[in-house]
């Protein structure tokens, strides 16, 4: 069958699979296809651009019940079509969420999914997240015992355990938009850098000065600091604290991240504190959808307040995080004093 391919280098086609899968736009009816350097994934109509060449290609197709993880789940049909189509992968772990009268099908949908991916080593169920570090709650309910893994992503590899560290799979495209607009020489400040994907994604795609990566989870910071030398690079320096404090501990900064969507407003006086003239925030929230323009709207009121003139450059929805709700970004410029 003649289709649209993303055409991906071989050394990151499996890490785009993965993503393709988890967020639904893998064509898994049609077999994929390698050839010469380069393999080609089949992907839905519509998929959003990440960067790849898209091309068509003849590809096989492949018996859906091999493929269709939900047909291997011993439930009635009405029930199979309540199971999630979409999961995050990280490294080889998959986590998957349901709803509360279907997670006595976990085992069952665990176990299926090993089936139908042999790569997943493991596979955790989410029950939400717990404490002050919104660490997720993972309940083992196949595989192997233990969800500490490495993740690929764009060649940045991170030793992560998702059940000590909180880590989303879906920024990654975000995370390298990010590292595309560092300037040489720039001072970056990571202020929840958790095992430190957007730091390690900066580190090694643009030329700063330095990314002071800091988190507040010591298991995060021991990871990163495994990451720093796993990834090899000697530009990152990762702080343990909190980043409220940590902020003024370091030189102000040309460019601040704030990836913290449920509570990162609460830190914004602190962090434009540090901002230099002329730098940039990415600021992330999780808001209903009518109410983004009203937080960004407040975050200028609030930067007048403190004699300085910010501007919102960009925002974007990133993803859905309920039926309300999503997870939205922003540049934030800091033009001058007012």
């Amino acid at each position: 069958m003649r289709t649209i391919c993303l055409k991906v280098p071989r050394g990151e086609a499996e890490y785009v699979r993965k993503k393709l899968l988890s967020d639904d736009l893998l064509d898994i009816s049609l077999r994929i296809r390698g050839e010469g350097d380069y393999i080609y994934l089949p992907v839905r109509e519509g998929i959003p651009d990440l960067g790849y060449e898209t091309v068509e290609q003849d590809l096989e197709d492949r018996e859906l019940a091999t493929t269709d993880y939900r047909t291997l789940v011993d439930a009635p049909g009405e029930v199979r079509d309540r199971l999630p189509a979409s999961f995050d992968v990280i490294g080889d772990v998959a986590i998957i969420r349901l709803e509360d009268d279907l997670v006595d099908l976990a085992p069952s949908i665990g176990e299926a999914l090993r089936r139908t991916f042999p790569r997943l080593r493991t596979v955790a169920l989410d029950r939400g997240v717990k404490g002050e570090l919104r660490v997720r709650d993972l309940e083992v309910v196949a595989g192997e015992e233990g969800t500490e893994t490495t993740h690929l992503e764009y060649g940045v590899r991170l030793l992560i355990d998702p059940a000590k560290v909180y880590f989303n799979p879906r920024l990654s495209n975000e995370r390298r938009r990010i590292a595309s607009l560092v300037r040489d020489g720039e001072t970056v400040v990571d202020m929840f850098a958790g095992v430190g994907p957007f730091s390690l994604m900066i580190a090694k795609y643009a030329r700063p000065e330095i990314v002071f990566a800091m988190d507040l989870n010591h298991d995060a910071v021991e990871y990163m600091k495994r990451n720093v030398a796993l990834n090899k690079v000697t530009n990152v320096l990762p702080i343990e604290g909190d980043a409220r404090q940590l902020v003024f501990d370091v030189p102000c900064a040309d460019r601040i991240i704030m990836n913290l969507p449920h509570s990162a407003r609460e830190f914004f006086h602190d962090a434009l504190t540090r901002l230099k003239i002329g730098g940039m925030i990415h600021f992330y929230t999780i808001c209903d959808r009518e109410d983004i323009d009203p937080i960004l709207d407040r975050l200028v009121t609030e930067a007048a307040g403190m004699g300085v003139l910010i501007a919102i450059l960009r925002r974007e929805e990133l993803k859905t995080y309920s039926p309300s709700m999503s997870v939205f970004s922003a540049d934030i410029g800091l033009v001058d004093w007012c």
